[in-house]
């Protein structure tokens, strides 16, 4: 496997987690279970930086923001 191929698996486990973190937001906001708090963990580096970027109350719109910046590198690394 090359390196290309690996980053393209890593970055489409990562958008995964984003999608599962706003389903998380959705249905289980106060939970203690661990694998929610571990997606919160693995996810919140990438999000809070572009939370400040598109700062609107009451609308988080950093996992749209991520989603679309994590996409865009998967088509410039396959294209590449």
């Amino acid at each position: 496997m090359d390196i290309a191929r690996l980053l393209l698996a890593v970055l489409k486990v990562y958008s995964w987690l984003i999608l599962a973190r706003v389903i998380i937001s959705w249905v289980a906001r106060d939970s203690r279970n661990e694998l929610v708090l571990w997606v919160i963990r693995v996810t919140e580096p990438v999000l809070a930086p572009l939370r400040v970027l598109v700062p609107l109350p009451g609308i988080d719109l950093s996992p749209l923001l991520a989603w679309l910046l994590i996409n865009l590198l998967m088509q410039l690394i396959a294209r590449g």
